[in-house]
C-alpha cells in the first residue's frame, strides 16, 4: 500500500510533506471550529416570520394595493364586522408612503406582537385657496398582529 499523501495541484498530483498535510489538518479543523461558532450557535429569531409578514405588508400598502392587503393581511375577525368594500373606499385617498424601514419588531406571547415602523409619507393638505398640497414627513407607526392558525396579521382599529 503506498502511504505517501498527495494532494492535487494545477500541474498534476504531487507529493506532500508531513508539515503540508498537518498544516492543512489543522486548518481544516480551524474551518469547521470556525463557521460550527457561526451557523451553529445562533439561534433562530423567533420574530423573523413576523418580520417578514409586516414587510409584505407594508411594501402593499406602499405600492397601494388594497384589495390584496384585505384579502391576505387584514385578521379574519376584523372582517367580520369590516367588509371589503369600506376597507377600500377608506382607502381611496391614503397618503403617498415613500419609504418605510421596520424599525422594531415584539413577539409577545405565542399569538401577538408589535411591529413599529418608520415611515416617510406624503400627507395631502387642502390650503386657504382650496388647492390640495402635499406635506412630506417621517412618522413612526405600530401596527398590532396576531397569529390566527399559524399566520399573522395586522389588526385593524377602525
Amino acid at each position: 500500500m503506498d502511504t505517501r499523501r498527495m494532494r492535487m495541484r494545477r500541474e498534476g498530483w504531487v507529493e506532500t510533506t508531513g508539515r503540508t498535510a498537518a498544516f492543512a489538518g489543522i486548518l481544516g479543523v480551524a474551518l469547521v471550529a470556525a463557521l460550527g461558532a457561526v451557523g451553529g450557535c445562533q439561534k433562530a429569531d423567533p420574530a423573523a416570520p413576523l418580520k417578514e409578514r409586516a414587510a409584505a405588508y407594508w411594501g402593499l400598502k406602499q405600492s397601494k394595493a388594497w384589495p390584496e392587503v384585505y384579502d391576505k393581511y387584514v385578521d379574519p375577525e376584523a372582517k367580520k364586522s369590516l367588509s371589503r368594500e369600506a376597507f377600500l373606499k377608506r382607502r381611496f385617498l391614503a397618503f403617498d408612503i415613500l419609504s418605510y424601514e421596520i424599525s422594531d419588531v415584539k413577539q409577545e406571547g405565542e399569538d401577538k406582537g408589535a411591529v413599529a415602523v418608520t415611515n416617510e409619507v406624503n400627507f395631502p393638505l387642502k390650503t386657504p385657496e382650496g388647492e390640495l398640497t402635499f406635506i412630506k414627513k417621517r412618522v413612526t407607526t405600530t401596527d398590532q398582529w396576531v397569529r390566527r392558525d399559524g399566520v399573522w396579521y395586522v389588526v385593524m382599529t377602525e
